[in-house]
C-alpha cells in the first residue's frame, strides 16, 4: 500500500533535510568554511595596511609631532628632537603639539599655527628614511595578502564546486534509485514530467544552495560583521554615523526579496507550463501535421510563452532597481564621509588613511547586503525544491519480500506457475481480477485471451510482481512471489513485449542491456529469432547506434530485437505479451518458427489479441471481466463453440 508521509513547510526542518544531504562532505565544507574566512579576513586586511601605510609612513602636507627628549629615531631641528605622534605608543599629557607643514618646496617646523624654523632637507630626509623601508615592507605584505587571498579564495571555490556537485550526485542518484525501486503504482499516480523536474531542475536549484549559499552566507555575515567592529575601533563616532543607513538598506532589501520571490516561483511555474505543452505538442506532431493546427499550435505556444516573458521581465525591472538603489545609497555614504571625514582631518581629529579606510570599507559593506538579500531567494526556491524532493523519497510503494509468506510454499517443478484464488484491484473495491485459479506446468505453453479490459496483462504484471495481489497466492517454482527477492524473481522471467522500447546506444547494447555476453552468444540469439538476417545488412551491424527510440528501425525489427534480448538470458519462464501484434504478416511468419524453438522446454505464457498465434498453444483461457470463463486447447473451445469460438470467429469476419 502506497505510503505517503506528508512533509510540512517548515523551514528549520527542510535546513536539516539540506544539511543532512551535505553531511558525508562535512570535512570538505568545513574546509571551506576555513578558507573563505581566510579569504575574508585577508579581504579586509588590504585596505588596513594601505591606512597603516598613509598614517604611519606617508606624510601628507600636515604632519602632527611632538617633541621628545630623546635624539634615538628622531628628527633633529635646531636641537631640538621630535617625532610623529604615531611613532608614539602614549603622548605625554603636557606635551606641545608641532606639526610639520610643507609650503613652497620648504618644511617648516610649526608651533601654534606659527613657523619658528625651517627643517633641513637633508636632515628630513635622513629622518624619513625608515619609513622608506616600512613603506616597502608594508607593499611586501600586501603583495603576499592579495596572493594569499587567490589561493584561498581558489582553494574555496574548488572545495565548495566538488562538494556542492558531489551532493548533488548524491540527491539525483538517491532519488533516481528510489524511484526505479517503486512498484508499478507509484508510476501510474506520477506524472513523467514531474518526475524528470524532481531528478533534473529540484536538484539543480539545490546545486545552487550548496554552491552559493551554504558558505557564502557565513562568508558574507563575516565580512559585514568584521567591517563594522574595524569601524567602530578605528572611530565609533564615523562608524556610527555610517551605520544609520543600514536600516534603510534592510527595508529596501526586505521589500525586494519579497518581490523578487514571488517572481520568482511564477517564473518557474509558467515556465513548467512552457515544458508541459512543449513536451505534448513534440510527442503528437503528426496529429498536428495530419489535422493542419501548426499555426493554432504556434499561437497557444507563443501565448504561454509571452506569458513567461512578461514575468522574466518583471524579475529584470525589479533586479534592475535594486542594485543600483543600493549604490545610490552606497554613494550618498561615501560622500557623507567625504564631507564630515575630510573636514575631520582638515582639522586634524582624524588621519587622512583612516578615512580612507572608512570609504573602502563602506564600499565592501554594501556588496554582501546586495549578495545575501539574492541569495535569499535562491534558499527559498531551494527550501521549496528540497521540499518536493523529500516528499518523492517518503513516497514508499516499492515491493519488498514479505517473510511471513514462507510457510505457503508448495512443492513443485522449476519453471511451474500456480495462481490460486487470486484478486486484485488498481482501484480499492474495483477488483480486475476475481479469484483466479490456474496451474502451469515446466515445460507447457498457455495463453491468456479476451476482450480489452479482462484482466489479461494484469496477470502478467502481477506474475512479474510489479504490483501486489490483494488476496490470494503466485507460486513460481512452488515459492510464493511474495517471499522472493524481486530480481531474483524477475530473472526467471523472460519478457517480450507489443511495445518495444529501445535505449540510445548501438544494436548490441540493446540486445545485451549492459550485461557481459560474448558476440557468439549475442549472434547466436539474434539467429535463432531471425534477427541477425537484418543486422548483419546495417552499416555497422551489432555495433550500428540506435537512434532515439530505435526510429530507424521498422517495428518488425525493433520487436525482433526484444526476442533476442529476452532469448539471450535463457530464463525459465517466457512471457509474450501480444509479442507479435504490431508485426506484419510476412515478419510474423519469420518469428514463428524462432518462437517455436525458444518455447521449448520452457514454460510459456502469452497473452494474444491475434487469436491465430495462439492455435498450437497447449491451453487457451478465455478470460471476460476479471474471470477465467473457459479454458482448452484451441480445437476444443472452437467445439464448445463459446466465447472463445465467438471471438474468432469475429476476428476472421474483420480479416475478411
Amino acid at each position: 500500500m502506497q505510503k505517503v508521509v506528508n512533509v510540512k513547510e517548515d523551514k528549520s526542518k527542510l535546513f536539516k533535510y539540506l544539511l543532512k544531504f551535505a553531511k558525508p562532505y562535512t570535512k570538505q565544507l568545513l574546509m571551506a568554511l576555513f578558507f573563505v574566512i581566510i579569504s575574508t579576513l585577508l579581504s579586509l586586511l588590504n585596505p588596513y595596511l594601505v591606512k597603516i601605510a598613509i598614517d604611519d609612513y606617508i606624510s601628507g602636507d600636515v604632519i602632527p609631532m611632538v617633541e621628545v627628549k630623546t635624539s634615538e629615531d628622531a628628527l633633529n631641528v635646531g636641537g631640538r628632537y621630535f617625532k610623529r605622534t604615531t611613532e608614539l605608543k602614549e603622548v605625554p599629557e603636557n606635551a606641545k603639539n608641532f606639526t610639520i607643514e610643507t609650503h613652497e618646496n620648504e618644511r617648516y617646523l610649526v608651533e601654534d599655527g606659527k613657523r619658528i624654523e625651517v627643517i633641513d632637507k637633508d636632515v628630513y630626509k635622513d629622518y624619513r628614511q625608515k619609513d622608506i623601508s616600512a613603506v616597502t615592507k608594508i607593499g611586501l605584505y600586501y603583495l603576499i595578502a592579495v596572493f594569499s587571498n587567490f589561493l584561498a579564495t581558489w582553494i574555496f571555490n574548488f572545495t565548495l564546486g566538488k562538494s556542492g556537485a558531489s551532493i548533488i550526485y548524491d540527491i539525483r542518484k538517491l532519488t533516481f534509485n528510489h524511484v526505479l525501486e517503486q512498484n508499478h503504482t507509484f508510476f501510474n499516480n506520477m506524472p513523467v514530467g514531474r518526475l524528470m523536474t524532481r531528478v533534473t531542475s529540484d536538484t539543480q536549484t539545490l546545486s545552487q544552495f550548496y554552491s552559493n549559499v551554504l558558505i557564502s552566507f557565513i562568508a558574507d555575515f563575516g565580512v559585514i560583521v568584521g567591517i563594522m567592529v574595524l569601524m567602530l575601533k578605528l572611530n565609533y563616532k564615523l562608524a556610527l554615523m555610517c551605520f544609520t543607513m543600514i536600516p534603510v538598506i534592510v527595508a529596501i532589501s526586505v521589500v525586494f526579496r519579497n518581490i523578487q520571490f514571488r517572481i520568482f516561483r511564477a517564473a518557474r511555474t509558467k515556465l513548467s507550463i512552457i515544458n508541459t505543452v512543449l513536451n505534448e505538442y513534440l510527442s503528437g506532431m503528426s496529429i498536428i501535421r495530419i489535422f493542419g493546427k501548426e499555426r493554432k499550435m504556434e499561437q497557444k505556444f507563443d501565448d504561454r510563452n509571452k506569458d513567461y516573458l512578461d514575468t522574466i521581465l518583471k524579475q529584470v525591472k525589479n533586479h534592475a532597481f535594486f542594485r543600483p538603489t543600493i549604490e545610490i545609497i552606497g554613494s550618498l555614504g561615501e560622500a557623507f564621509l567625504i564631507y564630515y571625514g575630510g573636514g575631520q582631518v582638515i582639522k586634524s581629529k582624524i588621519e587622512f588613511g583612516t578615512l580612507f579606510l572608512f570609504i573602502t570599507y563602506l564600499k565592501q559593506f554594501f556588496r554582501p547586503i546586495m549578495e545575501i538579500t539574492e541569495r535569499y531567494n535562491i534558499m527559498q526556491l531551494a527550501f521549496a525544491s528540497v521540499e518536493k524532493i523529500i516528499k518523492l523519497l517518503e513516497t514508499d510503494t516499492k515491493i519488498r519480500p514479505l517473510p511471513e509468506y514462507a510457510k505457503e510454499n508448495i512443492e513443485a517443478e522449476e519453471g511451474s506457475i500456480e495462481f490460486r484464488d487470486v484478486r486484485f484491484s488498481y482501484i480499492p473495491e474495483e477488483e480486475v481480477l476475481k479469484g483466479i485459479n490456474f496451474k502451469v506446468k515446466k515445460g507447457e505453453s498457455v495463453a491468456f485471451v479476451g476482450a480489452t479490459g479482462a484482466g489479461k496483462s494484469s496477470i502478467m504484471s502481477l506474475l512479474a510482481r510489479f504490483y501486489d495481489i490483494d488476496s490470494g497466492n503466485i507460486f513460481v517454482d512452488g515459492i510464493d512471489i511474495r517471499t522472493m527477492d524481486t530480481d531474483e524473481l524477475r530473472r526467471r522471467l523472460g519478457f517480450v513485449l507489443q511495445d518495444v522500447f529501445l535505449f540510445s546506444g548501438d544494436i548490441k547494447y540493446n540486445i545485451t542491456l549492459g550485461e557481459k555476453f560474448n558476440d557468439e552468444a549475442i549472434e547466436a540469439a539474434s539467429k535463432r529469432v531471425r534477427a541477425d538476417d537484418f543486422v548483419k545488412h546495417l552499416s555497422e551491424g551489432y555495433n550500428t547506434p540506435v537512434q532515439e527510440r530505435g526510429s530507424t528501425l521498422s517495428t518488425g525489427q525493433r520487436q525482433l530485437l526484444s526476442f533476442a534480448r529476452t532469448i539471450l538470458r535463457d530464463p525459465e519462464i517466457l512471457i509474450l505479451d501480444e509479442a507479435t501484434a504490431s508485426i506484419d504478416t510476412e515478419t510474423e511468419i519469420l518469428i514463428q518458427e524462432g518462437l517455436k524453438e525458444l518455447m521449448k522446454n520452457r514454460t510459456t505464457i502469452a497473452i494474444a489479441h491475434r487469436l491465430s498465434t495462439i492455435s498450437d498453444m497447449d491451453r487457451i483461457y478465455v478470460m471476460n471481466k476479471g474471470e477465467i470463463v473457459e479454458v482448452g486447447n484451441h480445437e476444443e473451445l472452437m467445439e464448445k463453440r463459446g466465447y472463445y469460438y465467438r471471438l474468432y470467429q469475429l476476428q476472421l469476419d474483420k480479416k475478411n
